[in-house]
């Protein structure tokens, strides 16, 4: 049973499952979805499916796992694992990923802990995507907490110390967690971890000895790698109009549409690895350091970690080798593949090009190669900054 205290971020105590399955059972929307996933079934069958679900990994086993295998079938090549044998199942761990889809990186990286024996993990998810009560119902059920998305200071503050004493409580309760390595999916390709992510961690706990403190978490970076990546087409579009107007403002309704279009759009093949855990034995040469020379140590052992079990596909070197003009990469890629990558990108070109016009193109063009290319530099060593 998760403390009171968290009430207003936690996920559903199992004791709460039933009375969330009436509210799908209610709800047009959630039989409608629970129908793509179960298409054999009525929606009496869905119906008395959801009442026979009276906890988290009961949802998770029946329904979410439904979900994602068929998210999976229909708009995947497949999915490859690496690193699962490095976790003990009796052990808790903060997984810490490179966030490239709103949803399928975590709710994917759920499903194969669970196909490898492992209890699933808790989500962490900006409040900025609770945009129904619908959602808000399926995120506690799904073992989802809320991250708050704050631009009062004194907010973030307050924010970040009941995030960290939650996370904090999970982890020493025995619940692996995952979050992203920082705020928002990659637009650009670049996975960098916001040290402002590790100040969080270590806001509770034993704040006056930090390197025990964070290594008592057992953080554990996750590379997650998409032949195709999840909503590119928007990505670009947005760092572009961002760029060029100093600001971009979402419409209502975008992360849905983001959410919506990572889950249908191809994404051939995914690769998910878990890295090796940051112990107190890779911190130890750390202590007695100021805070900010420890926090940086441990984002850059995240990024590095990322970095050396990221995936890259012919299409990222075929980005690399096109951004920069050269034939650098092409013991990678064969002339076929080459085809196949120019006519995705060039079906993205003509689609952007109609709504921003002919200077767009060369800016434009840089951006959505650059999602690709940057994940090369970053994993030979020439890292973004």
């Amino acid at each position: 049973m998760i403390p009171n205290q968290f009430d207003d971020i936690r996920s559903y105590n199992d004791d709460e499952i039933p009375a969330a399955m009436e509210y799908f059972i209610h709800d047009e929307i959630s039989i409608s979805m629970a129908k793509l996933a179960f298409p054999d079934k009525s929606a009496e069958e869905i119906q008395d499916l959801l009442r026979s679900i009276k906890t988290t990994d009961e949802f998770q086993s029946i329904m979410m796992t439904r979900f994602v295998r068929l998210i999976e079938t229909t708009s995947m090549k497949g999915v490859e694992t690496h690193g699962f044998e490095l976790l003990d199942k009796k052990k808790a761990y903060l997984f810490t990923g490179n966030h490239r889809d709103i949803t399928l990186d975590a709710f994917i990286l759920q499903m194969y802990m669970f196909e490898n024996g492992l209890e699933t993990c808790h989500i962490g998810y900006g409040s900025n995507l609770i945009l129904n009560k619908t959602i808000d119902v399926f995120g506690k059920s799904n073992k989802m907490f809320r991250v708050e998305r704050s631009q009062n200071i004194r907010e973030l503050a307050q924010n970040s110390q009941h995030l960290s004493d939650y996370i904090r409580y999970l982890i020493l309760d025995n619940k692996s967690v995952w979050i992203a390595q920082r705020n928002g999916r990659t637009k650009d390709g670049n996975d960098k971890t916001d040290h402002g992510l590790i100040n969080m961690f270590s806001m509770s706990g034993d704040r006056a000895n930090l390197v025990p403190n964070l290594a008592e978490l057992n953080i554990t970076p996750i590379a997650t790698s998409y032949e195709y990546e999840p909503c590119a087409m928007m990505k670009a579009r947005e760092s572009y109009l961002k760029e060029r107007d100093g600001v971009y403002v979402k419409k209502p309704m975008e992360d849905m549409d983001s959410i919506v279009s990572g889950i249908r759009k191809k994404k051939g093949i995914m690769t998910i690895a878990i890295c090796p855990t940051i112990t107190y034995d890779d911190l130890k040469p750390f202590e007695g350091a100021e805070k900010h020379e420890i926090v940086s140590a441990v984002a850059d052992m995240i990024d590095k970690r990322i970095y050396a079990n990221y995936r890259l596909y012919p299409n990222n070197y075929i980005a690399s080798d096109w951004l920069s003009g050269t034939s650098t990469f092409k013991k990678y890629y064969t002339k076929a593949e080459e085809d196949v990558f120019k006519a995705y990108c060039d079906k993205i070109f003509s689609k952007l090009y109609e709504e921003l016009g002919s200077e767009a193109e060369k800016r434009f063009t840089e951006i959505l190669l650059g999602i690709y290319a940057i994940p090369v530099e970053n994993k030979l060593g020439r890292h973004f900054d």
